[in-house]
């Protein structure tokens, strides 16, 4: 349980038989990381996920990759989710929702979020090419599927329009770090309270 005074703060670990996941992350930090999961381009979209939300991001995955890429990003989806889960803590004070819309280049993607404890993921996103960079590209999904079951999220993820693969994956994580900075945002008008009529999330 965190209050408003607490520095949300969290560290987590996790070791399975496919992979060996180190996680620290700083919800009101700089954006500032330290990324390696054997896979640059998926270093990349998570910089770029560090970079926008302004959470400052260590993440260190030794993983299976000679079986393919899946574990390694699914797994690191967890880890991230969980980590966000436990630094915001009971939740006070947060926006909760978010939505937004972010174009690059020729595609525009939208994203909207709520920080319920109740986890979703709605991913209408059309990716023309079967892999990039030696990963196949449906896997993407399954990162933002396990970030949400981790963190107890709904999100909801959609690209309107975009023919490059690299744009449309980019975009998906830059309007969800947006989403994510906006969402875990301290509302100074309700900066005491937990944004629902339950008392709880």
């Amino acid at each position: 349980m965190k209050n408003s005074n607490e520095k949300r703060v969290s560290i987590v670990t996790r070791n399975t038989n496919e992979t060996k996941i180190s996680v620290k992350i700083d919800l009101d930090g700089k954006g500032i990381n330290s990324i390696c999961t054997g896979l640059p381009f998926f270093d990349h979209m998570l910089e770029q996920l560090s970079k926008h939300s302004s959470i400052d991001l260590e993440l260190n995955c030794l993983g299976d990759l000679k079986v393919d890429a899946h574990h390694t990003m699914e797994d690191c989806g967890w880890a991230i989710g969980d980590a966000v889960k436990k630094a915001l803590g009971e939740k006070k004070g947060i926006k909760r929702y978010s939505f937004n819309y972010l174009p690059m280049d020729e595609c525009l993607t939208r994203c909207c979020i709520d920080i319920s404890g109740r986890p979703w993921l709605i991913w209408n996103v059309f990716l023309p090419n079967m892999s990039i960079k030696n990963i196949e590209t449906e896997i993407f999904r399954e990162f933002f599927q396990a970030f949400s079951q981790a963190g107890g999220i709904t999100i909801h993820i959609e690209n309107l329009y975009g023919s490059n693969t690299h744009h449309i994956i980019e975009s998906c994580f830059k309007t969800f770090a947006v989403g994510l900075r906006k969402a875990i945002n301290i509302d100074l008008k309700n900066f005491d309270s937990i944004p629902s009529t339950k008392g709880k999330l």
